[in-house]
């Protein structure tokens, strides 16, 4: 019989003791607390807009989309004495080749007007590499702004499921002890039987609840989504800057030059954050505009960013040798 037609039974039997009645009430009201509970854990919550957003200033390649990395190397050969295949192509990518061809071809002019153009040269030069280095550290910047908007939300949702899972708990363990002594006081073994299944059946619900991996939800906005130009290879919308998705989309500059930066990174989501599952990883709202997320939906975001954000930041050491290089070859007879 179901519990809600015993109930008006339970409380109209005048042999139960005082007390009895006491405790099916107390009953009662963990069960609908606990209800309570749950749909407060299914409510949503509204993120605001992304505030992680940079000024609109870009460095643009200086690379034709169609121009390949062989075809570049070849018409810079002057520069391979001096230079790496590596740091010819970003030479070439910040538009700066054409300057250093004439750098090194001064090299052993000693003339006054032969050291102002080097010092001109030069002073070019390192602009272009700083605004370079800004760019990197800008893209890093926003990544890092996004990764801790990400991780507070995160943060939230993981507070809530923790103090819901509490309640369940100890609605449980009330409703354990309170059914395992219902039989002291309740001597009609009919309603005894009604009143232990109901809560044994309450119990078994509540620890399963704690046992829900979905838990809170919440609906996080990020219209400007830097992991879905990576998930599809494409910077349709210009988030990344030419030069930076040059650096990121060029095999070159991948350790083995078999595959690109990014790439390599999808494929690395793909095995650790999805178990290699790509058809889940083409449904998720983590390569949307936003939607409902789940805890553990925002903290692959979280990591992934993470992952983003130190691949961008690696770009430096490419600028670091080639900085290395050009010294060395400004001042290498």
């Amino acid at each position: 019989m179901p519990l809600i037609k015993v109930i008006p039974q339970i409380f109209s039997c005048r042999k139960l003791p005082v007390l009895a009645n006491a405790l099916i009430y107390l009953l009662i009201i963990i069960a609908t607390s606990s209800c309570s509970v749950k749909k407060k854990a299914g409510a949503t919550l509204v993120m605001q807009e992304n505030y992680c957003e940079p000024p609109k200033y870009f460095i643009r390649s200086a690379i034709p989309d169609t121009l390949k990395s062989e075809e570049i190397l070849a018409e810079n050969l002057s520069l391979k004495k001096f230079f790496t295949d590596q740091d010819i192509l970003i030479i070439n990518s910040l538009g700066i080749a054409e300057d250093m061809k004439k750098l090194m071809s001064l090299k052993k002019d000693t003339t006054i007007n032969g050291k102002l153009r080097k010092l001109e040269i030069g002073n070019k030069t390192s602009k272009v590499l700083l605004l370079a280095i800004s760019d990197i550290n800008s893209a890093a910047a926003e990544l890092d702004c996004e990764g801790e908007r990400v991780d507070q939300v995160g943060s939230y949702v993981d507070d809530i499921n923790s103090t819901r899972n509490n309640r369940y708990t100890a609605a449980s363990i009330v409703l354990g002890a309170l059914t395992s002594i219902s039989g002291v006081f309740i001597k009609a073994e009919g309603l005894n039987n009604v009143v232990t299944v109901a809560g044994g059946g309450l119990t078994g619900a509540l620890g399963f609840l704690t046992l829900n991996p979905g838990g809170k939800k919440v609906k996080f906005n990020h219209r400007r989504n830097l992991l879905k130009d990576i998930w599809l290879q494409q910077n349709t919308d210009n988030h990344f800057s030419g030069w930076i998705w040059y650096m990121l989309s060029e095999k070159s500059f991948s350790n083995k030059g078999e595959s690109s930066l990014m790439f390599n990174l999808k494929k690395r989501w793909i095995k650790y954050q999805f178990d290699n599952d790509e058809k889940q990883a083409n449904s998720s709202v983590i390569f949307t505009e936003g939607g409902i997320y789940k805890a553990d939906d925002l903290h692959d975001r979280a990591s992934m960013i993470n992952q983003l954000q130190a691949v961008i930041r690696s770009i430096n050491q490419n600028l670091n040798n080639l900085m290395i290089e050009m010294e060395k070859a400004e001042t290498t007879p």
